[in-house]
């Protein structure tokens, strides 16, 4: 919302911009901004005082996955200015039977990147819902991809943690 600018933060207010490659947030996020317009918003949002992280979630793992994180880092190492002071945050994906279900009853595009039971387990949250998330040793495999990519192309954008 770019009439937040406008809006005097104090140096109080922290703003995440979410990425993710495009083509995914096509299927997951329909009809909302572009990823490279909210690239190209982080240096605005920072002049206008505010603290700005991206938040790379959910980071969802399918074919060429890697190739298109490497054109995501690429985009962001090319437009934003701020090297000394974006951070973020990385939140790999969780997901559950009954959104799984609804997204099916409801024919949401993406269900087929969010639901796939070869590479997932299930989960019980420290809240005690039932959750699916990536299998432990293909996700610690997949954040040790994710991360040696991140830090080969931005290693400017200091992770403050990775799940």
């Amino acid at each position: 919302n770019v009439n937040l600018i406008n809006y005097d933060p104090e140096g109080k207010i922290r703003i995440r911009f979410s990425l993710m490659p495009q083509s995914i947030s096509d299927k997951l996020e329909p009809n909302t901004s572009k990823i490279i317009d909210r690239i190209k918003a982080i240096n605005a949002f920072i002049d206008s005082g505010y603290d700005v992280h991206i938040n790379f979630s959910p980071v969802v793992v399918y074919d060429n996955w890697i190739e298109d994180y490497e054109y995501l880092f690429q985009m962001v190492d090319n437009y934003v200015d701020y090297k000394d002071t974006v951070k973020c945050e990385v939140i790999f994906l969780t997901h559950n039977e009954g959104k799984h279900n609804y997204n099916l009853i409801k024919n949401l595009t993406g269900e087929d990147l969010l639901w796939n039971p070869d590479i997932q387990e299930s989960k019980t949250s420290q809240y005690g819902g039932d959750n699916i998330r990536y299998k432990h040793n293909l996700k610690h495999y997949y954040i040790k991809e994710w991360t040696r990519l991140h830090d080969d192309i931005i290693p400017w954008n200091t992770i403050r943690y990775i799940f």
